[in-house]
């Protein structure tokens, strides 16, 4: 699908508790779906890496926004950071691959340091030479924040909406929460609305001296800072948005 028009961004997220023991239960909707937002980060991207003939050169722009201020450092794949820039920071990355964020300087949380991963799955389709105008959004709320910070581990699905449905699902453009239930799959959610980008997933996972497990950082694409200056993306009006609700004393991510 050729992207023509300004973009309309729609995002579902989960807080998946770690210590829940919810059985999976079939999601409403036709066929199966193998992408489960619940698999390792790296998994989903890189068995659609694998099946597709994409151009393994394209790098996708996204911009990282935070409740108000803070830098956004950037990781592919290695502890020494592949770009750093103030919120919004505007990056490019590979589809098919995983990165690490890590967010500092942060007023509402000055003590804290936050290492969000992001999983691309998909890509867009701007006009040639308007990239940066469509970024993908990535955006991290105070609440998404508050359960990171409290052990919870919150799962963004980020999807381009389905042009034919949108107007239907959602006539006036009004925020939609979107929450799936433990056991539920997201991606499997995101697909019935439109077509996933990227997993998203914040939580309290931190290096502990320095030290980190194996692809910590990512699973090393390419990644490039935004050209300076980044320009503002182009929008369609206010941009759904939903929150997260559900909770967890311990995960990964």
């Amino acid at each position: 699908m050729k992207l023509t028009a300004p973009l309309l961004l729609l995002s579902l997220l989960t807080a998946v508790g770690g210590g829940s023991a919810a059985a999976q239960g079939p999601l409403a909707g036709p066929g199966w779906q193998p992408l489960n937002d619940r698999l390792p980060p790296g998994y989903n991207a890189e068995i659609l890496r694998r099946i597709r003939s994409e151009d393994a050169s394209w790098m996708q722009p996204i911009r990282v926004e935070l409740p108000s201020s803070g830098t956004v450092t950037l990781h592919a794949g290695q502890p020494d950071p592949a770009a750093a820039a103030p919120a919004p920071a505007a990056f490019a990355i590979g589809m098919g691959h995983l990165y690490r964020l890590r967010l500092t300087e942060l007023p509402e949380f000055p003590a804290a340091e936050f290492y969000p991963t992001i999983e691309l799955l998909d890509r867009l389709h701007p006009p040639a030479g308007q990239e940066f105008q469509h970024p993908i959004p990535v955006v991290f709320t105070a609440d998404d924040l508050k359960l990171a910070a409290s052990g919870a581990l919150v799962t963004r699905v980020i999807y381009l909406e389905r042009p034919q449905t949108a107007a239907s699902d959602d006539p006036l453009r009004r925020e939609r929460p979107h929450t799936v239930a433990p056991g539920d799959n997201a991606v499997a959610a995101a697909e019935m609305h439109g077509r996933p980008l990227a997993i998203v997933r914040i939580g309290g996972r931190v290096p502990v001296d320095g030290q980190a497990p194996p692809f910590f950082f990512g699973s090393g694409g390419p990644a490039a800072a935004a050209p300076e200056p980044a320009p503002e993306p182009r929008s369609a009006g206010r941009t759904p948005r939903s929150t997260a609700n559900r909770q967890a004393s311990t995960a990964t991510n």
